[in-house]
């Protein structure tokens, strides 16, 4: 008996030795936009409204003092201006884009299934969102937080809004899928693809 325990606890860390993965660690990293502190994204935000304010009208004299006092003050602060604002103004730049060179072997990645490929109740292909019901009652979520699956084994699903953790492989790969809905299809821009090796409930 003693014998058996031990190589339990011994193959225990084998059994979940796959690497945990965030879904924030999907997302290429905005250095420059994190290192803004509150008061140089409120300065970055005062220099857009004067930009946006200079496509329609021409700045008064005092709003154009403040526009260049804003910028020379930006520059001192060591802040790359151009990139703050093109960052500002998109506000969603890096939302889609994906870390192209990701790939990480025996990974684990909490999240929610929608089923693309099924036979009844078992699917072999999925997309794994971060909240439960993504792509099918609300928008789909960026690319960089979609995921296809790959599961040829099959996986019988309990529902839209059970979580599971999907084991496997991760890659980089952009493409497109289908949802069928009741109304109709939505397209989706998925980033990554997971070959499976196990899907579990949680």
């Amino acid at each position: 008996m003693k014998n058996i325990l031990l190589m339990l606890v011994l193959l225990a860390p084998l059994v979940d030795a796959a690497e945990n993965l965030s879904w924030d660690s999907l997302r290429p990293q905005n250095t420059q936009q994190q290192s803004l502190s509150p008061s140089d994204k409120a300065l970055v935000t005062e220099i857009y409204v004067y930009e946006v304010a200079q496509q329609s009208r021409r700045l008064s004299p005092m709003e154009h003092d403040g526009y260049i006092k804003r910028i020379e003050l930006a520059e001192k602060r060591g802040l790359n201006v151009r990139q703050a604002l093109d960052e500002l103004v998109s506000g969603k730049r890096y939302a889609n884009a994906i870390i192209p060179d990701l790939e990480v072997n025996d990974m684990k990645l909490g999240g929610f299934l929608v089923p693309l490929e099924m036979e009844g109740l078992v699917g072999t292909q999925f997309i794994l969102v971060p909240t439960a019901g993504a792509c099918i009652h609300t928008p789909p979520p960026p690319a960089n937080q979609t995921i296809l699956v790959n599961f040829p084994e099959g996986y019988q699903m309990q529902s839209l809004y059970t979580p599971v953790w999907v084991a496997g492989d991760i890659k980089a790969g952009g493409v497109s899928a289908s949802v069928a809905l009741s109304d109709g299809n939505q397209d989706v821009e998925i980033g990554y693809v997971i070959d499976a090796s196990n899907i579990m409930a949680y």
